[in-house]
């Protein structure tokens, strides 16, 4: 998305732009020296980064060495100088631009320029949701001028991806990211700056062929997930507090999505590991009140890291596996932590699970990180029957009024306990849509036993 905007708003002023997607498979994030030399010997004359750059130290050196001009816009963290010839970054832009992505930088770039359109808007918008950004601040507005233009024009190319009448930042979550995101995640298998031509293209058979390419390498992306997260749940060893996955044939760019469903599954800390020619790629998952970079902070070996409280990425050498493997299972059992505290709650009644209901939270959306929708309590629930689907991955339970409980990727413990210990469900309120018609739907996201 990001660097759909910044493609397009340069083209504006007549540059010729080339673009280039690292393979985050085989080259990790980022500028690399040997992108830089190729560049230059094709005659480009500088280098703008977008969402990368404040960690590419040697291939900001050689283009200056080529006497090239060098752009690094990014928000990712600044741990040291950045040797380029313009820095645009969050931390160095006032109050109100401190919680922007990628995106949100380089569509900030083009307004300031007087280059903005619609288009980089709603690209900027959806960029800011995938990324999960704080929804506060500047970040917040494009998100809602975004989606207010999405309804209004229903851009093509994005509402190619949406079944959804009406879209919102869940329906761009669930039915928009996942697609684009697939490209990157299986870049073996496609070519991940098929994405940007897919966004700048206005032939309309270009459009839907590179849709068609990309709904297909999403549905293969699908079919991974499942296949190793059900191997993944049958290695999980009950006894340790940090589960730690590794199994010939993981596919490097769908670790992550495991690890989160380990994470759901087993409300443990999660590691999932692929093994490569030069070690180990690694994606850890984690519940909120436990810290993976802490936690992580104490090994010493590490090829690559990088992430946040809940989430990170790594890698290890091929020697240092087994290493790395005894350091989880000791610091497992002697690391402390505590699970966040309760989020306040509102108690409704069954009746009010209906689609009038869910609408008039619309008033107050975009909802996201630091903006979270109300998490709702439904007491002593009367369900009337239950269904599991997908291997008893998931679970949809229907009250007695009629209304629908959905409970995704339950918890292994919850598959066999009694409907009639059921004591409250809590969670939030979430409209679907299938051929035009709405259903509203209560997203479980706790369950309390007596």
């Amino acid at each position: 998305m990001a660097t759909s905007i910044m493609v397009d708003g340069l083209r504006k002023y007549g540059l010729e732009v080339g673009f280039y997607i690292p393979d985050r498979i085989k080259e990790g994030y980022g500028l690399h020296p040997h992108i830089v030399q190729l560049a230059h010997d094709r005659g480009y004359k500088a280098i703008v980064t977008v969402d990368n750059g404040v960690k590419a130290k040697e291939a900001l050196e050689l283009a200056r060495t080529l006497g090239m001009i060098t752009i690094v816009t990014d928000h990712h963290t600044i741990e040291e100088e950045v040797e380029c010839d313009i820095l645009i970054h969050p931390s160095l832009l006032e109050e109100q631009f401190s919680t922007l992505c990628g995106a949100g930088i380089a569509y900030e770039c083009m307004r300031v320029l007087g280059m903005d359109s619609n288009y980089q808007l709603m690209m900027a918008s959806i960029a800011s949701i995938a990324d999960v950004m704080p929804v506060v601040l500047q970040t917040r507005r494009i998100i809602q001028h975004g989606l207010k233009l999405l309804n209004e024009q229903k851009e093509i190319h994005i509402c190619k991806f949406i079944k959804d009448q009406h879209i919102t930042e869940t329906t761009v979550a669930f039915q928009v990211v996942p697609k684009i995101n697939a490209i990157g995640r299986l870049s073996n298998m496609a070519n991940a700056n098929n994405v940007v031509r897919y966004m700048l293209s206005t032939d309309q058979n270009e459009i839907q062929k590179l849709n068609a390419q990309i709904e297909q390498i999403n549905d293969r992306r699908k079919t991974i997930s499942n296949q190793m997260s059900e191997q993944a749940l049958r290695m999980v060893d009950a006894t340790q507090p940090i589960n730690l996955i590794m199994a010939p044939g993981f596919h490097e760019g769908i670790i992550g999505l495991v690890a989160g469903q380990l994470l759901d599954r087993t409300n443990k800390p999660t590691i999932v590991a692929a093994k490569n020619v030069d070690g180990y790629k690694m994606s850890m998952r984690a519940p909120k009140g436990f810290d993976c970079m802490e936690f992580l902070s104490a090994f010493p070996s590490f090829s690559a890291v990088g992430g946040h409280k809940q989430a990170a990425g790594f890698s290890v050498d091929l020697a240092d596996y087994g290493a790395f493997e005894r350091f989880v299972n000791q610091r497992g059992k002697s690391y402390i932590w505590e699970e966040e505290g309760e989020k306040a709650e509102v108690e409704i009644d069954p009746s009010e699970i209906n689609v009038a209901s869910i609408e008039s939270l619309d008033v107050l959306r975009p909802f996201g990180p630091q903006f979270e929708m109300p998490t709702f309590l439904l007491k002593d629930p009367q369900i009337k029957n239950l269904y599991d689907f997908q291997n008893a991955k998931h679970r949809r339970y229907t009250l007695q009024n009629g209304a629908c409980c959905m409970r995704f990727n339950q918890p292994f413990e919850e598959i066999s306990k009694s409907v009639n210990k059921i004591k409250d469900f809590e969670g939030e309120l979430q409209i679907s849509e299938y051929r035009g018609r709405k259903q509203a739907n209560f997203m479980i996201e706790k369950i309390v036993y007596q």
